[in-house]
């Protein structure tokens, strides 16, 4: 009977080393390196220009906190699902300029839209003054 029990304990300890990761298990911290274009909407002619290449760019979500580190803002986590991270939110900048940005993950592909408003506090009837639109593929670091 001990030796049935110190054999059965034995294989429960090597099945949960090999168990499939759950909820419990899923980093809170996520890095991700992205590679992608943007796409700029002008001031004033308000017409958008052609794709740019982007730099790589790191990305942190911060899933214990929620939150998203991107461009160096700290951006709130609306909502977290299997499939999907979707953030947003507004950020005082320098002269009292702020920037929107709202964003999403598509967790199974990797893929990320990100869309930032830079409004001018001086110009109430016309608060764009710049509007960037991110679409970039991630992989996780």
């Amino acid at each position: 009977m001990r030796r049935t029990t110190t054999v059965l304990l034995t294989l429960l300890a090597i099945a949960e080393q090999y168990a499939p990761a759950t909820a419990e298990n899923d980093p809170k911290v996520i890095t991700l390196a992205c590679d992608g274009t943007l796409t700029t909407r002008t001031y004033n002619a308000n017409k958008p220009t052609k794709p740019e290449a982007l730099q790589k760019i790191s990305v942190v979500v911060n899933l214990d906190e929620q939150t998203v580190f991107f461009l160096g803002y700290v951006i709130p986590v609306e909502s977290v699902d299997e499939a999907s991270i979707n953030f947003g939110g507004t950020q005082i900048v320098d002269y009292g300029f702020s920037i929107s940005i709202r964003g999403h993950i598509d967790r199974a592909s990797g893929r990320m839209g990100v869309t930032t408003v830079t409004l001018d506090p001086t110009k109430p009837n016309d608060p764009n003054i710049a509007t960037v639109g991110y679409d970039v593929v991630c992989k996780v670091l």
